[in-house]
């Protein structure tokens, strides 16, 4: 007996800049499927202003040229999921078209239904090349009238025929109009199935047979379409932390800022239930300090609800997974590393005024670090240097400047950036050396003095032994 798989569609948590979106592109590359990315923030219910809930699975027909098939086995991905959290009563006393009726639309999409999806950009005629849709339209190009050919019931038209007048009881020598009296003359309306066409093929409309400007239309089976719902569900974590936190009463207990979300606690002394294996083995500081605590990591579908989503629309997102914050290091490696990364794109802008740009290390981790002051994430990055080259790329067009160096006391906005002409390439190197040398040094004073308190410690017990004999 054959086994039948079904999907399990992603709840993915985390703040903003954290890439939810880059992983489930990346994903959807990795697989080779089609992928769409929606926003829920202009959708509505059915029948109001706004997006109804179809349009995600239009995205993703589109981004698969109108293959059926292939989108059947799509990703949708569908962000900013948490603007659609229920309103509280209290609120408004209006119907929250934007919120519950959101998740209601949402529901039967995420089990699996069959979606109709209507293309009135006629993209899908025009790919079949004139043939026939799913929705049985033509779209080919309109037949010309023949001006020879005889039509029903009006006789043979040649071209020195005189003009076509009207019956004598709509006017005597009034021009004959088309949907007047006569129209009839030229064969059934496109309103009761016919052409609208002279010489026409019976339901050939101007968007094609069967059409009649409809668009066309196409039958979706989400039943194996993945749907990845993100947002950053900003107060989750207050929600999680008033569940799973001890209360501090008594001497000796710890107080809790109010807001707290940061601290870690211990969670076996509160019997929460680990997230994953790692968190029933690993109670020693270095785990600790390898993975920094994350409310959002001990989420239920009771903090959810709380927060404003139905449990009809829980219930059909059985993977809840987080995502953190990205720290300095990963921050820095966003900077340099992808192929498209802030760094290459800046020296390539500079490149076309005939100047190099040189970043140090320190400055580096000096963006970084402004970038997680701001709690903008790796989005935050491209405004810090843009700030920083504005400058620069105003002053090397038609200049002497062939350098550009930014360290971390520029990246800190404690001074200009740094220019240097061709000739000067070894001031060039100097500074970018003394500005790293720089940064080692003051990183390097912690490991200094937990190696000097190590090495203390025999000496006292020496001393402390000769007092004592």
């Amino acid at each position: 007996m054959e086994t039948l798989l079904e999907k399990s569609n992603v709840l993915l948590l985390g703040p903003t800049g954290s890439g939810k979106t880059l992983l489930a592109k990346t994903l959807a590359q990795v697989l080779d499927v089609p992928f769409s990315v929606s926003d829920a923030t202009p959708l509505t219910q059915a029948g109001y202003v706004g997006e109804d809930v179809e349009i995600v699975i239009q995205r993703l027909l589109q981004s698969c040229d109108y293959d059926v098939a292939r989108a059947e086995h799509g990703i949708v991905f569908i962000d900013e999921i948490d603007k659609i959290a229920r309103k509280p009563d209290s609120f408004s006393m209006s119907k929250d078209v934007s919120g519950e009726g959101v998740q209601q639309g949402l529901l039967r999409m995420l089990e699996g239904t069959v979606v109709t999806v209507t293309d009135k950009s006629g993209h899908g005629a025009s790919n079949n090349g004139g043939g026939h849709g799913h929705g049985g339209g033509h779209g080919g190009p309109m037949p010309p009238f023949p001006p020879s050919s005889p039509v029903p019931g009006m006789g043979h038209l040649s071209p020195t025929s005189p003009p076509l007048t009207a019956p004598n009881n709509s006017g005597v020598g009034s021009p004959m109009r088309r949907g007047g009296p006569l129209s009839g003359a030229f064969g059934p309306s496109a309103n009761n199935g016919g052409s609208g066409i002279p010489g026409g093929p019976a339901g050939t409309g101007p968007h094609g047979p069967g059409n009649s400007g409809k668009g066309e239309v196409y039958q979706v089976d989400t039943s194996n379409i993945l749907f990845i719902l993100s947002g950053a569900f900003v107060g989750l974590d207050r929600i999680v932390m008033e569940r799973i936190a001890k209360a501090s009463i008594g001497f000796g207990n710890p107080v809790r800022k109010v807001g707290d979300t940061t601290s870690p606690i211990d969670l076996r002394a509160m019997n929460v239930a680990p997230v994953s294996f790692a968190d029933m083995s690993s109670s020693s500081s270095s785990s600790a300090a390898a993975a920094p605590f994350n409310p959002l990591d001990y989420t239920e579908p009771s903090d959810l609800i709380r927060f404003g989503l139905i449990p009809e629309f829980i219930g059909r997102l059985p993977v809840l997974t987080s995502v953190g914050a990205l720290n300095k290091d990963a921050l820095v490696r966003v900077l340099v590393e992808p192929k498209n990364a802030l760094v290459r794109q800046y020296e390539a802008l500079l490149a076309l005024s005939g100047a190099h740009l040189h970043m140090t290390r320190s400055a580096l981790y000096a963006i970084a670090q402004q970038a997680i002051e701001k709690q903008t994430g790796a989005r935050g990055l491209r405004r810090i240097m843009e700030n920083l080259l504005l400058e620069p790329m105003f002053d090397c067009p038609g200049s002497s400047i062939r350098h550009v160096v930014i360290d971390s006391d520029v990246a800190a906005f404690k001074k200009r950036p740094l220019y240097f002409s061709k000739i000067q390439e070894a001031d060039v190197e100097a500074a970018v050396w003394a500005d790293d040398q720089s940064g080692s040094k003051a990183s390097s004073p912690s490991s200094s003095s937990s190696s000097a308190g190590t090495t203390s410690d025999p000496e006292a017990k020496q001393s402390a032994a000769a007092s004592s004999a």
